[in-house]
């Protein structure tokens, strides 16, 4: 069978790639560049370059091993791998001022090989520091953007095609047809089809079980929630027993909610352990977003221990299961060139020495949200369970961020003037805030400022200039990965005060949180709203909130979503009631450069 090949750059989207292809009919693998042969497989019919963290200005970047000039085969290269490809065939990349992050308009040449019969303009998603200077001989530009001269080029020969943008995600506008297009120029062959994931995942746990009993950390999430029915259907529901840990960071009934919808749907064999003390007290005085993570994981495998050791059989005679997710491992940095975008709970020191020794199964490891959701169709699981919200494994303790005197100093000063004249454009004012959080810009980790923005003088609310304000404020920002929207009043003050993760502050996000998705849990196009407590405080000495809600297909990428007005208007007429609460902004960032998560 013909296939094609994906090499793995590090990038966030690679294992994306390798499913659209094979989604696609064809079947492909992924390769990591320092092992690839191209000569060595017969059946492989194209190569893909994925994106990565890296820059090919720099010495000891990732490339690849065989001698493309011997090479017959058609090669896309995507971001990283569009640069890498183009250097390789004797062009130049540059670092430079055209950085894009999130959504770009393009203009594509429909006499190109690659676009021929496609619209001449379509939006894309971007992720990127450098750019491709000049062209490799015979080579052309097929595509531009307003700051990119080279979006896209081909070969003469129609073998070599390099993307700046990513293709491969669901924000792309009719990606998939590009990736089709390219394929057509590999092989005729389409005959790939995927079987049953429940089957084959379900075998798959019945050899990793080897004959021993199963111990699931239960979340209440769909991961998790899925990961249990399929071992439950492998080994039998005797041999497994789930923990659901209330760690004190749930959201608001959250744990109640979550057992009486698996006692309605069948579950049992479910044992609930109060944490909250102990999460919190390891909490006391933590500000880094890394070692919360560290810090909650490692309480959650020490819980897993003290179970196991309770439970009369032996240790030896038990595995661990996690719901983990591949979007969890490479953000975590799990593959060999990819960049850590911050360290999953299921992927902490204490989680991965398990995993080394045999002791951890995970079933779920190599599929996306969108795919497990399918999954737990497929299995018939209850829709209620299924179409939940996402929440994040460390709960409320990555949605309060923390602060301390040991914080280093704010580095944003030398770029107020810039961001003074780029909201200048748009008819608005805004300031950078003095807290930090996560964010993902090409396939690299960085931990920067958001800004926030108001309009000087209008009254209604246009999402689209907010979306460019928010696009040119991030590009042109060095200090900023982050643009928060403050809807109806301008903000004067926003003061960093010393603060942690403690119960008063999550009682507190617990309530806003509640009063969030009583208004917002029932509208379909909502993939997720967390709700950000800031270690800040407004003009009137009042803790400040951020709303977040997202669109997105798996959470590899995600927007933000544009609020009907009255809605928003009756939100924070709620959230406005709510005693001992300030100003609540509310985020425009899409994925990337900002996470979904703030931390």
């Amino acid at each position: 069978m013909k296939k094609i090949a994906v090499i793995d750059f590090g990038g966030q989207y690679t294992h994306l790639i390798a499913n659209r292809v094979r989604n696609l009919g064809v079947y492909s693998e992924i390769h990591q560049p320092e092992d690839f042969q191209p000569k060595q497989e017969p059946e492989i019919a194209g190569i893909i370059l994925s994106g990565g963290p890296h820059s090919v200005t720099e010495p000891g970047h990732p490339t690849l091993r065989f001698d493309i000039a011997d090479n017959k085969l058609p090669i896309l290269g995507l971001c990283y791998g569009h640069q890498l490809l183009a250097q390789l065939l004797g062009g130049t990349v540059e670092k430079g001022t055209a950085r894009e992050y999130g959504p770009a308009d393009i203009t594509c040449d429909q006499k190109s090989r690659l676009f021929s019969g496609f619209s001449t303009k379509r939006n894309v998603w971007m992720s990127h520091g450098d750019h491709v200077e000049v062209l490799p001989p015979n080579c052309r530009s097929i595509a531009f953007s307003p700051d990119l001269p080279v979006a896209a080029f081909e070969s003469d020969c129609s073998r070599y095609f390099g993307l700046q943008f990513h293709p491969e995600v669901s924000n792309t506008e009719r990606g998939m047809e590009i990736i089709l297009r390219f394929l057509e120029f590999c092989t005729t062959e389409k005959r790939w089809v995927a079987g049953s994931y429940a089957e084959e995942i379900i075998e798959r746990i019945k050899y990793e079980a080897d004959n021993k009993k199963l111990l699931l950390l239960l979340s209440g999430g769909v991961d998790s929630l899925v990961a249990l029915e399929l071992c439950i259907k492998a080994v039998g529901v005797d041999r497994v027993c789930s923990i659901h840990v209330d760690t004190g960071l749930m959201r608001e009934n959250e744990s109640a909610e979550i057992i009486s919808h698996l006692e309605s749907a069948g579950f049992r064999n479910i044992k609930i352990v109060d944490a909250e003390s102990l999460f919190l007290n390891q909490l006391s005085g933590v500000w880094e977003p890394e070692k919360k993570r560290e810090i909650i994981g490692r309480l959650f495998i020490e819980l897993v221990d003290a179970e196991i050791a309770g439970i009369r059989d032996k240790t030896s005679e038990w595995k661990l299961v996690q719901g983990t997710i591949y979007p969890d491992r490479i953000e975590s940095g799990a593959t060999r060139n990819s960049a850590k975008i911050k360290t999953h709970h299921n992927r902490v020191d204490a989680v991965k020495k398990m995993i080394e020794r045999g002791m951890v199964i995970e079933p779920l490891k190599d599929l996306y949200k969108d795919e497990v959701r399918s999954l737990g169709r497929e299995l018939k699981l209850p829709e209620c369970l299924i179409s939940r919200h996402p929440f994040p494994g460390p709960g409320l303790g990555v949605r309060i961020l923390a602060s301390s005197d040991e914080m280093p100093e704010p580095g944003y000063n030398s770029e107020t003037e810039k961001l003074e004249r780029i909201l200048s454009a748009f008819d608005l004012a805004g300031l950078i805030l003095p807290v930090k959080s996560v964010g993902v810009q090409g396939d690299q980790r960085t931990y920067l400022h958001p800004a926030v923005v108001w309009y000087k003088n209008e009254s209604d609310i246009y999402w689209s200039r907010l979306k460019e304000c928010s696009r040119a404020v991030i590009n042109e920002l060095k200090t900023v990965n982050r643009v928060v929207f403050s809807p109806y009043e301008k903000v004067s003050t926003v003061a960093l005060i010393i603060s942690d993760v403690n119960k008063q502050r999550a009682d507190l996000l617990r309530r806003v949180d509640a009063e969030v998705r009583h208004e917002t849990e029932t509208l379909p196009d909502i993939w997720q709203m967390p709700v950000i407590s800031l270690p800040a405080v407004d003009e009137k000495g009042l803790p400040i909130f951020v709303l977040r809600p997202v669109t997105s297909e798996n959470a590899m990428t995600a927007d933000f979503y544009r609020m009907d007005q009255k809605l928003l208007r009756s939100l924070y007429d709620r959230l406005g009631a709510i005693k001992g609460i300030g100003r609540v902004f509310y985020d425009i960032t899409p994925k990337p450069p900002g996470t979904i998560e703030w931390e």
